[in-house]
């Protein structure tokens, strides 16, 4: 706490201590003897007040940086001296003091955050917008009117909404050279954020995989479309009836993050798979392998294609809808032979050598079958057959490196094949 309310001390240390004391006293005060007016009023200046103490704190990180407080502390910088003193996360630190070093550069929405008239992430919009106009504009008026214009419109829009906006406000303040610049800003932006995405998936060993992604805002439209498709509550919430009971089963007007999730599993599995693009030779189809027993009612699990398990009974759900495709086993569990002969292996065959060859056959070599090439070890041209007993995987490098004359290769016990170049 701020310790200095002395007289002689300075404006801002007396203003801060008498702050703190005369708002924590009011942070513990009874509130059930105001009325609904003040409560009202109450909050509303409360966010005025928030945004003027965050001025103040923004001031004095840009002051602090000025006079090196971290490094005269043995820090990194002055925002991870701060993040450490406050125990701040650093990025949150570090964010702040860009943008208290940013207001420094626009006093009218510093003025505007220190009358507490715009919040700190109006400010963050504002200072962005303005610092990422180009240098080479002919009128050198321009970012002082784009940044009024954002703080008129500040007044009365969300920080989300003043963004979107601020997308566009070179074609409000300057529409002879605006329009031009934002459309290839725009261009700009969507290439750089299709070029840039991502996404990750990670198994948590407890039956579930988590992952995140950063696709295009289109993109990202379109994804959030189709899960509302199938998570939307159907008009439910909007219905009544006289069952009590059932008004307690009503389905929330907005779905949840759990219902949204459920929303994602349902349309993965209703994706029309004859359109799918081609993914070793087949449409890209998870195979699930269960024994017939289990299929009409047992409890032994089914083995995905990548060597994941599932219920006996979500196969069976799968099956409701799924094609189903014999493989027909040996009495040593040798895949026989499933397909025709011609020069290409057929659909059938690819899901039976996947199953007998869940991975490149290449020695050492762990790529997982579906991404393979379906290669004849006695090749086609020199009379070679299409059936399973001529067919392995193999990654499309050792793919590649199988029909190299620099290499030879040996075939080992265990079904595998052995690479090694000439000499």
């Amino acid at each position: 706490m701020a310790k200095d309310s002395r007289h002689h001390a300075h404006t801002v240390c007396r203003a801060v201590a008498k702050s703190r004391k005369k708002t924590r006293a009011a942070a513990t005060a009874e509130l059930w003897s105001m009325s609904d007016e003040d409560v009202e009023a109450t909050l509303v200046e409360a966010s005025r007040l928030r945004a003027q103490a965050e001025a103040l704190e923004l001031r004095l990180v840009a002051e602090a940086d000025r006079r090196h407080a971290g490094e005269r502390a043995g820090a990194t910088d002055t925002a991870s001296w701060w993040a450490h003193r406050t125990r701040q996360e650093r990025r949150v630190a570090k964010g702040r003091a860009r943008l208290a070093e940013s207001l420094d550069r626009h006093e009218p929405t510093s003025a505007a955050l220190v009358e507490g008239a715009i919040s700190v992430d109006h400010a963050r919009v504002i200072t962005s917008c303005v610092d990422w106009l180009p240098d080479d504009l002919e009128d050198p008026t321009v970012p002082a009117r784009a940044e009024q214009h954002l703080l008129a419109e500040a007044a009365h829009l969300d920080p989300k909404t003043l963004a979107v906006l601020a997308k566009h406000v070179l074609t409000v303040v300057a529409p002879e050279i605006g329009e031009a610049r934002d459309a290839d800003a725009l261009e700009r932006e969507e290439r750089e954020a299709r070029a840039s995405a991502w996404l990750t998936m990670c198994a948590d060993g407890k039956g579930s995989v988590r992952g995140k992604f950063s696709i295009p805002e289109l993109h990202g439209a379109m994804l959030h479309k189709l899960l509302l498709a199938h998570a939307a509550p159907k008009h439910q919430a909007a219905t009544r009836t006289e069952d009590p009971a059932a008004e307690d089963e009503q389905v929330e007007r907005r779905p949840s993050p759990e219902r949204m999730g459920d929303a994602f599993c349902e349309l993965l599995e209703h994706l029309p798979t004859d359109q799918l693009p081609k993914l070793g030779g087949l449409n890209a189809t998870v195979v699930v392998t269960i024994d017939l027993e289990s299929l009409v009612g047992g409890l032994a699990p089914g083995v995905l294609d990548d060597g994941g398990v599932i219920s006996a009974a979500t196969a069976r759900r799968l099956a409701c809808e799924a094609g189903l495709i014999p493989a027909v086993l040996g009495t040593r569990s040798e895949l026989l032979d499933l397909g025709r002969k011609t020069r290409l292996f057929s659909g059938a065959q690819r899901r039976g050598l996947n199953l007998a060859q869940p991975a490149c056959t290449a020695d050492g070599c762990d790529w997982p079958a579906h991404l393979c090439h379906a290669h004849h070890d006695h090749p086609w041209s020199r009379g070679g057959t299409t059936d399973l007993a001529n067919a392995r995987n193999l990654c499309p490098r050792h793919h590649a490196r199988i029909h190299d004359p620099a290499y030879e290769t040996t075939h080992l016990p265990d079904g595998k094949v052995a690479f090694h170049r000439r000499t």
